[in-house]
């Protein structure tokens, strides 16, 4: 993991730099170092658009294939030893970019050549902190035939086990020194940036051959008004990283670009978190999954604009994915709330030894879930999935029956079918097979059903109830799903359908613990089972399965008037007609 603080400095400036009023710490005598990397994307740039970076380091400590990337808030960097025989890319780093590369060729965007003096930082205890890294940059930009020169700065913990504390106290006392030389936080969120002419940052961009004395002196003059308003900036580092980071779009002008945008949004960032699960990035499951249920709720709601036999093909490949995902998460889901019980209210009703034996389950599931989750994503037809999607908002013709409306009609036709879809899941009879007569229940509402009906109760009936509210609620995801869609592609559905979408968010929190909780209640009784064949002692799952129970039946006694009330709501609100 990466934790560290760029700053734009010029070399002047740099020179400057008094190392020695560093307060509360010592600065050490730098090492140098003569720095080459080649950086690698598409022909479209996927890598970068995914917030990743893949280059070829020579030079310094780390000599090899480095992986730079984004995943939520954290930022790390993964390394990889260069092949022995050849300068190939390791077929391991290929696999694991293959999400987003889909594997388009990769070649050289960038070239970067650093001059590095890395001062170490140690604070009185004789610990390492933190590094400075001072740099002076000459970049290739490969594609544009551009040659640009900068310096910077970069303080980067030497630990991510400081405490906050100890962080803010390194990052306070070597920023004073730099801000004193006159640095600025800097507006480029990695040198890659820079070097492709991607931001804002002061940088002194070289004349090519031929170009004449009074375009350099004129370019050179702007680098030096840039250089001064950037010793002006007084913005935070994190507003200029997010305005760094945050792309240009243009606005819709129909319903078929924000059809598109919508799409073109999510599946990108799909492709993102399947890069983080392959590296196994905290989180990364269940916002996989978040983007592959968004991306089919899209889909679904637009179903008036999208070919049926094209969206329902899609539909059904994203519904398997998400359930392909699903395992792994209930196991997240399952850990959490297992720490959340062990470290609460029971953790002075259970052995240490019956702890052990609960996480050790616990960590067990979630590897077998992690390794099919795995092959899953390294099946042909997951990466078949992603390239259709891929090809579908940039095929011109993609819901081409949406050009017709403004994207405000659009928005308003796509967020009322979503919220009719929970109207209508929420009032929906049970389905009965037409051969046997039979009523349909899910597997996991048949299992539950069966543990949890009290002894004059019909298993069936409950099982029927509860697929009924687990259908509600995946309606009213899909409808926040749908709303922050529509956000992202700047359409606006009117204020009465965002009231209603806004309910429906409210309601999803509500019901969305009632599910958790029968997650619990699933793998508690799995564990349960799994301790009687190996002998183990279930009386530490015995009392969690027993309240976990009682829990998920009250739950389930309060969802009717729960689901009552956000049909009342949204009827209220959902216009007949605009």
């Amino acid at each position: 993991m990466e934790i560290e603080r760029k700053y734009d400095v010029s070399p002047k400036q740099a020179a400057k730099i008094k190392l020695h009023k560093v307060e509360g710490f010592t600065v050490g005598e730098p090492a140098i170092y003569d720095l080459t990397a080649a950086y690698y994307d598409t022909e479209d740039h996927a890598l970068s658009r995914a917030q990743v970076a893949v280059r070829r380091r020579a030079g310094g400590g780390d000599d090899g294939w480095h992986v730079k990337y984004k995943a939520g808030k954290v930022r790390g960097e993964l390394h990889y030893e260069p092949l022995k025989t050849s300068d190939r890319m390791p077929a391991v780093l290929r696999k694991t970019l293959v999400g987003i590369t889909l594997d388009q060729p990769l070649t050289p965007v960038a070239t970067i050549n650093t001059k590095r003096a890395e001062y170490p930082i140690t604070a009185e205890d004789g610990q390492q902190y933190a590094v400075l890294c001072v740099d002076f940059v000459c970049a290739r930009d490969e594609r544009a035939g551009v040659d640009r020169e900068w310096s910077e700065c970069e303080i980067e913990l030497s630990s991510d086990e400081l405490s906050k504390k100890q962080s803010k106290a390194v990052f306070a006392a070597v920023e004073n020194v730099l801000y004193e030389a006159g640095a600025v936080a800097s507006k480029s969120p990695a040198k890659i940036a820079r070097a492709l002419g991607q931001d804002k940052a002061p940088v002194k961009e070289l004349p090519s051959e031929g170009k004449d004395k009074d375009t350099s002196k004129e370019s050179s003059k702007k680098d030096k008004d840039s250089s001064k308003k950037d010793k002006k900036s007084k913005k935070s580092k994190k507003d200029v990283e997010k305005k760094a980071s945050e792309p240009v779009k243009d606005s819709p002008t129909n319903g078929q670009d924000v059809l598109a945008a919508m799409c073109e949004d999510l599946t990108r960032k799909l492709q993102h978190w399947d890069f983080a699960v392959r590296i196994g990035a905290e989180d990364s499951v269940h916002q996989m999954r978040v983007r592959s249920r968004s991306l089919r709720s899209v889909l679904h709601a637009a179903r008036d604009f999208i070919p049926e036999q094209v969206g329902a093909d899609l539909e059904e490949r994203l519904k398997t994915l998400a359930r392909a995902l699903s395992d792994a998460r209930d196991e997240e889901v399952a850990a959490e709330q297992l720490h959340g019980r062990l470290d609460g209210e029971f953790s002075g009703l259970i052995t240490a030894a019956a702890r052990q034996d609960l996480f050790t389950a616990s960590e067990t599931g979630a590897d077998d879930a992690a390794r099919a989750v795995r092959r899953m994503l390294d099946s042909p037809e997951h990466i078949q999935l992603l390239t259709d999607l891929r090809a579908l908002f940039q095929d011109p013709s993609f819901g081409e029956k949406a050009a017709e409306l403004s994207p405000k009609k659009f928005a308003k036709v796509v967020m009322s079918t979503a919220l009719m879809d929970v109207i209508q899941k929420a009032t929906s009879k049970p389905s009965v097979d037409s051969e046997t007569g039979e009523t349909e229940v899910s597997e996991m509402g048949a299992e539950l059903s069966e543990r949890l009906a009290f002894a004059d109760e019909d298993p069936v009936a409950l099982a029927v109830y509860f697929d009924h509210l687990h259908d509600a609620r995946k309606a009213i995801k899909s409808v926040r799903y749908v709303s922050d869609a529509l956000d992202r592609a700047d359409a606006d559905p009117g204020k009465k359908r965002s009231k209603a979408a806004s309910y429906a968010k409210d309601y999803q929190d509500e019901l969305g613990s009632l599910t958790d909780c029968a997650v619990m209640e699933h793998w508690l009784a799995r564990v349960a089972r799994s301790f009687q064949r190996t002998g183990k002692d279930r009386y530490a799952v015995g009392l969690l399965h027993g309240i976990e129970m009682a829990s998920l039946r009250a739950r389930l006694d309060d969802a009717p008037e729960l689901i009552g009330d956000l049909v009342e709501d949204i009827q209220r609100e959902l216009p007949s007609e605009d």
